[in-house]
C-alpha cells in the first residue's frame, strides 16, 4: 500500500512542476506585454511604435489564454524574482523583448511535449499559443531588425 501512495504524491509532485513551469511562461508573458507597452511610449519612431502597442495586445492575450488555463487549477501566473533596467535605445530595448518572447516560445515547445501524453486538451491550448507566439516572435525580430542602424536595408 504505501508503494501506491508514493506513486500518487510522485504523479502529483510531477502535474505540479509541469503547471509552475507553466506559471512562469504565464507570468513571463504578462511581463512582456507591460514591456512592449512601455517600450511603444517611449518609441519615436511610429512605425515601431504601432508595431509595438500591436505586438504588445498580442501579447497581453497569449499571457490571458495562459491565465485561463491556469486558474482553474487554482496556479496563477508567477514572474522570476529579477528586476531588469530599461536599455537606452529602441533596438536594445526590442533585442530584450525579442530574446525574452525566444526563451517563452522554448518553454512552451517543452511544456507541449510534457503535456501531450498526459492531457491532450492542454497540450492543443498550448500548441495554439505557441503558434500565437512564433508569429509575435517573427514580427519581433523584424522589428529589432529596423531598429538595428546596422542593419542592411
Amino acid at each position: 500500500m504505501m508503494g501506491f501512495g508514493a506513486r500518487i504524491c510522485d504523479a502529483l509532485s510531477y502535474e505540479a512542476r509541469r503547471l509552475t513551469r507553466l506559471a512562469q511562461v504565464a507570468g513571463d508573458s504578462e511581463r512582456l506585454a507591460q514591456n512592449l507597452k512601455r517600450h511603444a511610449e517611449l518609441c519615436d519612431a511610429p512605425n515601431i511604435k504601432t508595431g509595438l502597442e500591436a505586438l504588445a495586445i498580442a501579447e497581453a492575450s497569449d499571457a490571458k489564454a495562459l491565465r485561463d488555463l491556469l486558474l482553474p487549477r487554482r496556479i496563477w501566473p508567477t514572474r522570476s524574482a529579477t528586476i531588469e533596467g530599461e536599455r537606452a535605445n529602441n533596438w536594445a530595448r526590442v533585442s530584450d523583448d525579442l530574446a525574452a518572447e525566444l526563451e517563452m516560445v522554448r518553454a512552451l515547445n517543452g511544456a507541449i511535449a510534457e503535456w501531450e501524453g498526459v492531457d491532450r486538451e492542454i497540450a492543443t491550448r498550448l500548441r495554439t499559443i505557441a503558434t500565437a507566439k512564433e508569429t509575435t516572435l517573427g514580427r519581433l525580430r523584424d522589428l529589432a531588425l529596423r531598429c538595428d542602424p546596422h542593419a542592411l536595408d
